[in-house]
């Protein structure tokens, strides 16, 4: 036994080592700034590096460890680790990602930015360096990368040059930043500024000229994939069939949740109608930002009150969603702090109404931030949501497990807290209950999505009419959805079926705790396991939970 967890030791460091120096975008995302002035190599032969080497490590893990011989955390430890492996190998080999998503690499290159300048690990005279350096190597990756690219969906093309067209702008941003820190550096700045701004030009004429005679093709990744990814990178115990069998009985469940809900407040009214008119009660554009911070406040407040979660002690920040990701994030995303990184800041970001769209598309987008939804997005962004689960998880196991970023963990945790807010009541105003049965819905909807989209029996413009039908999605906002979706198969699945396995891991402890079960301890006890699979939970939690014999 020994001996099995010396060897697992050293191999969960080679992995976590080698992935990261391949990948020196992730790197600086864990907070590991070796790597902070490179950005990964995107070559057909970096590809086929990386492919080689995944294939290596498979075969010496499984031919080296016997799991069975390992401590309970190790076990875990070890299926993560495999579940990593077959999803990286999967993604890289068979669904080939790195050909068709031409969004990818100008995502990669302004992310590689934005960490570097937004995350203050450093003071920014530090940071400078490899920011200069990033940016002077962007026109070489941009156009090393397109080698990559065989058969471009329509869809995948036209998010790509959204993405790619927030470049310079972003970049512009950037260089005034630094020339207001450091104003004698100024030409030096500029040129590297420069460089990148080309670099995102000549990748736009790519996309807009060059690339015709690649575009097409289906971006869905086929039921087979579908369901491997299922299996092996989540851990999940059914596949597409009976994931859309999950996602319809979820929809029809909800609606009659609704239907009680909206009756509570008006019999009269649907809840098609409540949601219409609550809509249009939403902050004024400019104050959009402000509502987000004192809701913030309030619900971190009670949280303290009431003793439901063990708290985060790291700060946030609220800011406007980056550029670069709004064409993907139609209301608010998070950005967790690096695991790490010593300071632990978390990002939430929220998307501001774009005043260059038409009137009616700013007056859809400020729906989406209206007064009773707020609290949702903010129960889910922070408090008790991403930002409080993952500065737990950043703070504990190894560091394999301090980057586990299972989707079906973060997502479902999320939504989970949702609910539990509502249990514990948080929402002052009822009709926020109707508007988190209409995201619960919309979470549904998302599963059978998901399934569509990526099996090939439902169109893009199929999934936009079934959110905004369905859930009430703004359509503009919807369609800002399912191109995210088009690029992220089982990710859309992850909030409904994440918060289902924890709903399920808390009914098991209620009934083997019985008198003993404490809701805080609960959550001390899931938080502490970190981002990883639900489903593995299950091996180590019940030691936190059940008292040590006197």
């Amino acid at each position: 036994m020994i001996e099995s967890v010396r060897q697992f030791g050293a191999l969960r460091e080679e992995f976590v080592e080698i992935t990261l120096r391949h990948n020196p975008v992730a790197a600086t995302m864990a907070g590991i700034h070796d790597y902070d002035a490179l950005l990964p190599d995107d070559t057909p032969d970096g590809v086929r590096e990386r492919c080689a080497w995944l294939r290596d490590f498979d075969q010496r893990l499984v031919a080296a460890v016997p799991w069975q011989d390992l401590p309970a955390e190790q076990r875990v430890d070890f299926a993560v680790m495999r579940s990593r492996v077959a999803s990286m190998r999967a993604d890289l080999e068979e669904i080939r990602r790195h050909t068709r998503y031409a969004a990818m690499y100008p995502e990669t290159a302004l992310t590689g930015l934005f960490l570097l300048i937004a995350r203050p690990f450093a003071p920014l005279e530090e940071r400078k360096e490899p920011i200069l350096s990033r940016l002077m190597a962007i026109p070489d990756y941009l156009a090393a990368a397109r080698a990559n690219l065989e058969e471009v969906p329509a869809v995948y093309r036209d998010i790509a040059a959204e993405v790619n067209a927030t470049g310079p702008a972003f970049v512009d941003g950037l260089a005034g930043e630094l020339i207001r820190a450091f104003p004698g550096e100024a030409e030096r700045i500029e040129h590297a500024a420069s460089r990148a701004r080309i670099g995102f030009i000549h990748y736009q004429e790519f996309l807009d000229r060059d690339i015709k005679g690649r575009v097409g093709g289906s971006f869905a990744i086929g039921e087979r994939w579908m369901n491997y990814k299922l299996e092996r990178e989540h851990l999940l115990p059914f596949d597409c069939r009976a994931l859309e069998e999950l996602g319809r009985e979820h929809i029809e469940r909800t609606r009659v949740a609704l239907e009680a809900a909206a009756a509570r407040i008006d019999p009269a009214r649907s809840w098609r109608d409540l949601i219409a008119e609550g809509k249009r009660r939403h902050p004024e554009p400019l104050r959009v930002r402000d509502a987000y911070v004192a809701e913030t406040e309030r619900a971190r407040r009670f949280l303290e009150h009431k003793r439901l979660v063990p708290a985060a002690e790291n700060p946030l920040e609220i800011i406007d969603t980056p550029l670069f990701e709004r064409p993907t994030t139609p209301y608010a995303a998070y950005l967790a702090p690096s695991p790490f990184d010593h300071d632990q800041t978390g990002l939430f970001y929220v998307t501001p109404v774009d005043p260059s769209r038409p009137r009616e598309e700013q007056e859809q987008q400020l729906q989406g931030h209206c007064l009773a939804a707020i609290p949702l997005t903010v129960a889910h962004e922070a408090y008790p949501g991403h930002h409080l689960q993952l500065y737990h998880s950043n703070r504990g196991g190894s560091r394999l497990r301090r980057i586990a970023d299972s989707t079906v963990m973060c997502e479902g945790w999320a939504l989970y807290c949702e609910e539990m807010m509502f249990e514990e009541g948080y929402y002052p105003d009822p009709l926020t209950r109707v508007f988190q049965l209409k995201d619960l819905l919309w979470r549904a909807c998302r599963v059978v999505i998901d399934v569509g989209l990526h099996t090939g029996r439902m169109s893009f413009a199929q999934a936009v009419d079934f959110l905004v039908e369905q859930a009430m999605l703004e359509r503009v906002n919807a369609e800002a959805e399912v191109k995210r979706y088009t690029g992220s198969p089982t990710q859309p699945m992850s909030y409904l079926v994440g918060k289902l396995l924890l709903l399920k891991l808390r009914e098991e402890a209620k009934r083997r705790l019985g008198a003993g079960f404490n809701l805080y301890d609960f959550h001390s006890a899931v938080l502490a396991s970190g981002s990883i699979p639900p489903t593995l939970m299950d091996a180590e939690i019940w030691d936190r939970l059940t008292p040590a014999p006197a």
